[in-house]
């Protein structure tokens, strides 16, 4: 391994580490503090859950604007910003006495999580890595799965020793003692005057030509719009289930311990997902592993419903917790197949729109259903037939060659164009 290489690992390990107390901290503890704030405060489920769909539809908000800085500005300054800003709103969340200030919370730490996670994480990942791209995403991402099962167990043991506020102090520390330092001494945005193909020339400097599509021709490609109908579908899918899933699983008969249990091996099958499908993006069509992926949490979430049998809720953590978090290594992946890596950053960003939309209603929609009916079944049920429909709407988009065709421009190539500077 060079000196270069060595460099790559290190920025995937930060990123690694970043994602998972960031990501694991701000955003998968989640439904570990819903029990405890009912209970606090006497507020319904669905009260307790837009407080995360206020914050995941501030997430979409931001996206765009996320993904504009990191294609123009360096994506480590964006991510450390990002970070500091999640510490700071898990600060407030933990002095509140109302309702409206822990919604000011939990947007103040949506926009943090947005600023220093998917988005730049994705782009200095693929700035760096070329043939590899795949394996290198789905370890760094895996850190939001492993986050999620550590950081719930973090989570859990501070409520139980502290009560809920001294959970979200728990969650703050990681974020300002240790992920600034991190990124601001080990992260670096993409390789300076060169990119990861510039090693069969490395003696000469480059001009790097991205391949791919503008912005504006993105919204007037068939692939743009299915992508971002399934990343709509997933959000809301996914965020509905596990938003509810530790209050489900106790109204079926399990253990508060037992359930909580139960989240965290969604999230540790979801590492699995991440490290074993990431690299296999890399050998076919991430739209067809995707598909997949998808397709079988579409029969998990109906295992759901009968979770009260242990077989039936060990299929549902297998399936849906291979596709919580893979979706999150292969989106990009599918991006970068069929819309390039030119504006990668904002084309990323005006898509998470969709995933945050999704985000905010799926959690609201399934605990107002519970409210009405006094059962998840319908919601479940509507959950599974959006995993299904995410699966046709990711295997039907096409490679980058065709939607270039399609908007009557020359078919670029899938690697970087490296054209030699006058007098190189």
């Amino acid at each position: 391994m060079n000196q270069r290489d060595r460099r790559t690992w290190i920025i995937a390990a930060s990123l690694f580490a970043t994602l998972f107390l960031v990501w694991g901290g701000g955003v998968n503890t989640a439904p570990v503090f819903l029990p405890p704030l009912l209970k606090s405060f006497g507020w319904t489920r669905a009260r307790v859950a837009t407080l995360g769909s206020a914050g995941a539809l501030m997430g979409g908000v931001c996206g765009p604007l996320v993904g504009l800085l990191v294609d123009r500005i360096e994506a480590r300054k964006v991510i450390l910003l990002g970070a500091f800003t999640v510490g700071i709103g898990f600060i407030i969340a933990s002095r509140s006495e109302s309702y409206a200030l822990l919604l000011i919370a939990n947007l103040i730490i949506a926009i943090g999580v947005t600023a220093a996670t998917l988005i730049p994480a994705s782009i200095v990942i693929a700035s760096w890595f070329g043939a590899r791209r795949g394996l290198a995403l789905g370890f760094t991402f895996a850190g939001t799965s492993l986050g999620g099962a550590a950081m719930i167990v973090v989570a859990n043991k501070a409520i139980a020793f502290g009560g809920w506020r001294a959970g979200y102090v728990a969650m703050a520390l990681p974020m300002l003692l240790i992920v600034v330092p991190l990124v601001l001494f080990f992260v670096r945005s993409r390789p300076a005057d060169v990119s990861h193909a510039s090693e069969v020339i490395a003696s000469a400097p480059v001009s790097v030509e991205l391949p791919g599509v503008e912005l504006g021709q993105a919204f007037h490609t068939r692939s743009f719009w299915l992508i971002s109908i399934a990343q709509l579908f997933y959000a809301c899918a996914i965020s509905g289930i596990l938003v509810h899933l530790v209050v489900y699983l106790i109204g079926d008969g399990y253990t508060a311990t037992l359930s909580a249990s139960s989240l965290s091996m969604i999230y540790l099958m979801s590492t699995v997902g991440k490290v074993a499908l990431g690299p296999s993006a890399d050998r076919i069509s991430p739209r067809t592993v995707l598909s997949l992926v998808y397709f079988g949490a579409a029969v998990g979430t109906l295992l759901l419903l009968g979770a009260s049998k242990g077989a039936m809720l060990v299929g549902f953590i297998l399936l849906v917790g291979i596709a919580a978090g893979t979706p999150l290594v292969l989106l990009p992946l599918v991006f970068i197949h069929c819309l390039g890596l030119k504006r990668l950053g904002s084309v990323q960003g005006i898509g998470s729109i969709f995933f945050t939309v999704g985000a905010a209603v799926g959690p609201v929609a399934a605990g107002r259903v519970f409210d009405v009916s006094g059962s998840y079944v319908l919601a479940f049920v509507v959950f599974a037939a959006m995993w299904f429909a995410a699966a046709v709407a990711i295997y039907a988009c096409l490679p980058l060659e065709q939607e270039l065709a399609r908007l009557g421009a020359i078919v670029a190539p899938v690697e970087p164009n490296i054209t030699m500077r006058a007098g190189g």
